[in-house]
């Protein structure tokens, strides 16, 4: 069994919120563009092994 390699964070404030885990980049980026499509802020991707954030996305807030 694969465990998951990549942590989707959402910045809240002045902390990072955890969201769920993925098992590669590609998948941890398609995620992340269906969890900003419903929420505005930033989300991280967090790579377990290396311990670095490898991506960053900024999802605007809906303009009435």
């Amino acid at each position: 069994m694969l465990s998951a390699a990549y942590d989707i964070l959402k910045k809240d404030a002045a902390e990072l919120v955890w969201l769920e885990a993925a098992h590669d980049l590609e998948a941890a980026k398609s995620r992340v563009k269906e969890l900003a499509a419903r929420a505005s802020g930033e989300y991280v991707i967090y790579d377990q092994r290396t311990r670095r954030i490898v991506a960053s996305f900024i999802a605007p807030s809906a303009q009435a």
